[in-house]
């Protein structure tokens, strides 16, 4: 039965500087930017091939939205299945580590000891600390989970949450690339509009990250839409060499 101890460090960090992105939960935006950048890379590596061989717009519609269709569906089942993975690794050392309290807790005492000696504490603080957490098993298990193996319970993550989150941003990402096609009728038209809207939109991204970050967001917006653009970029002429490369 998987293991939940609920993070100190989390509340900690939540209570001191009360935002929820200061919490350990804050590098969600590590994966919701790769997947807004995914979104963004593929969907427009896709429309780059095939607006050179289909001249019909609702073609291009069509096969955009099935690309997207199956990138979201790749990104979600991705996402879970990784998520999955740690979240179960996770528990399964935090299951370990438990056992090993019960089975042998002189050793666990020692590890503790150990523990705040390396941080430079005293013979008898040592012995303070150890009367203090090993009185409470809850307290023991979080100490040694966090400072012995070094897992945060704040970083196992929800495999579902993850999932949905990062299809939902490859979808954020997907979205300003093919919507121009709906409003006009050239694709060639439609697919300039298209490359105008990726960089505006990686440029509000980059200050939407700043927000975040806290960083400076004219840095912040021009990383992102110099990056953001380099990659988009070489997704272009990719899919433009492999279409030609057919033709």
């Amino acid at each position: 039965m998987p293991i939940s101890i609920r993070s100190p460090l989390e509340e900690r960090l939540k209570a001191w500087h009360g935002e929820e992105w200061h919490t350990t939960r804050g590098r969600l935006i590590r994966d919701i930017v790769y997947a807004i950048d995914t979104g963004l890379v593929t969907t427009i590596s896709f429309i780059a091939g095939i607006s050179v061989s289909l001249a019909a717009r609702n073609q291009v519609i069509l096969a955009g939205l099935v690309e997207v269709g199956a990138g979201t569906l790749a990104i979600f089942f991705g996402s879970y299945i990784s998520a999955k993975a740690q979240k179960h690794f996770f528990e399964s050392q935090i299951d370990r580590e438990k056992r090993e309290i019960e089975e042998d807790p002189q050793k666990e005492t020692q590890e503790i000891r150990d523990i705040f000696s390396d941080m430079g504490f005293t013979e008898q603080e040592q012995e303070m600390a150890v009367r203090r957490i090993t009185a409470d098993k809850e307290r023991w298990l979080k100490f040694m989970v966090q400072e012995e193996i070094g897992i945060s319970p704040g970083l196992i993550d929800n495999p579902l949450h993850i999932g949905l989150i990062s299809a939902g941003s490859f979808l954020v990402g997907a979205f300003p690339v093919i919507l121009p096609f709906f409003f006009f009728e050239a694709v060639t038209r439609a697919f300039i509009v298209s490359a105008a809207a990726v960089l505006v939109f990686l440029f509000v991204l980059g200050i939407a990250k700043a927000r975040i970050t806290k960083v400076r967001w004219f840095k912040s917006a021009l990383e992102t839409l110099i990056i953001g653009g380099i990659s988009c970029g070489l997704g272009f002429f990719l899919g433009r060499i492999v279409t030609a490369s057919f033709h």
